[in-house]
């Protein structure tokens, strides 16, 4: 006999995700937590070790592009900077 493993994986949780939208406010919550967890993500691909040894100019592309996905969340959010600082 055999047994089906319930295996979630960060795909089929988005898609999840997506699926159960039914409005115009639950696609801005989707698009925003995508935007967060991109943004975390690539924080996490900032700090690896073998991109201490690239130059200042592709960091500072990276991190402009990483920032990008913060702020896009947060004008999806309605959030502003003053927001922010009590966050």
């Amino acid at each position: 006999m055999q047994h089906i493993r319930n295996i979630e994986t960060e795909e089929s949780k988005r898609d999840a995700r997506w699926n159960g939208v039914r409005g115009l406010g639950d696609c801005s919550a989707y698009m925003a937590i995508e935007a967060q967890r991109m943004g975390a993500l690539g924080f996490a691909f900032l700090r690896r070790p073998e991109h201490a040894v690239r130059g200042p100019s592709w960091l500072r592309g990276a991190r402009a592009s990483v920032e990008a996905h913060y702020r896009y969340a947060r004008e999806i959010m309605g959030m502003t900077d003053t927001d922010q600082l009590y966050a």
